[in-house]
Order: C-alpha cells, then structure tokens, then sequence
C-alpha cells in the first residue's frame, strides 16, 4: 500500500482498528500505541483527545501498511511526492 494522509477522523480510528492501536498520551504528546508499544508514563486517552491537535494544528494522518503518525501538511505532501523505497521503486525510476 502507497502512503495516504488523511484528515477523516473515521479513516484514522479504522487504521487504529485494524492495527490494533490506541490512542495515549507519552511526554505530552499524543500519539497510537500497541500494547506492545506502551511504556512507563503512558496514559490512555479518548479519541477528542487524540484528535485535538489535528483540530488546533491542522495536522493529517500519514500511514502506508507498516504505521503512520500525524504531521503537518507540509510533511504529509513532502512524504507523498518520494518515490517508492526499495527495489520496485528503484526499478520505476530508471529509464
């Protein structure tokens, strides 16, 4: 799957879903976790929480099959115009 970004509040917690992820609080920050990913500070919080800074900053969800995280728009459309990482990528580019 190529990255996407994403605004669709819906979208990101289907992603969540799918990975088995959920929104914590880690150094102020919030972000997707696993339970595997969890560590020592992290606090569960809901999705209005989660999304706040979506809201406030104007921040997009970026995520391909392996993660994804929020960024800035600026980010999200840098990350979307890099050509595909490895082989197939290196092939599509060669002429």
């Amino acid at each position: 799957m190529p990255k996407r970004a994403t605004t669709d509040h819906g979208e990101i917690i289907h992603f969540a879903g799918a990975h088995k992820l959920f929104p914590v609080l880690r150094k102020g920050e919030a972000r997707l976790a696993s339970r595997d990913d969890l560590v020592e500070g992290d606090v569960r919080v809901g999705w209005p929480a989660y999304f706040r800074p979506f809201i406030d900053r104007r921040l997009v969800f970026l995520y391909d099959e392996t993660g994804g995280q929020a960024v800035t728009r600026a980010e999200a459309d840098a990350a979307l115009a890099q050509p595909p990482a490895g082989p197939a990528g290196a092939a599509s580019t060669t002429a």
